[in-house]
């Protein structure tokens, strides 16, 4: 399984695959955005692949998912998976 992790990096966002980064992103958002896009990609051509979003706010976790691309909203602490 491939997994592209969104990560807060010290001037903005990134999308990580392992130690390998894509360009730097200005918001969450964005990145998130991209992430999907790289993973719907991978499963185009029948890889597994899966995006994890770091959370740096105190008040949970957000995932971004088909039915809310951007991410917004609680769902616990920690990380989330988007699949």
């Amino acid at each position: 399984m491939i997994v592209f992790n969104v990560v807060k990096e010290k001037y903005g966002w990134a999308v990580r695959m392992g130690d390998r980064m894509t360009t730097p992103f200005w918001s969450r958002d964005l990145a998130i955005r991209e992430a999907n896009c790289l993973a719907d990609s991978i499963r185009g051509h029948g890889e597994s692949a899966q995006v994890v979003v770091e959370e740096v706010e105190t008040s949970g976790m957000a995932a971004a998912t088909v039915d809310n691309p951007l991410g917004v909203g609680p769902m616990g602490a920690g990380l989330a998976i988007a699949q």
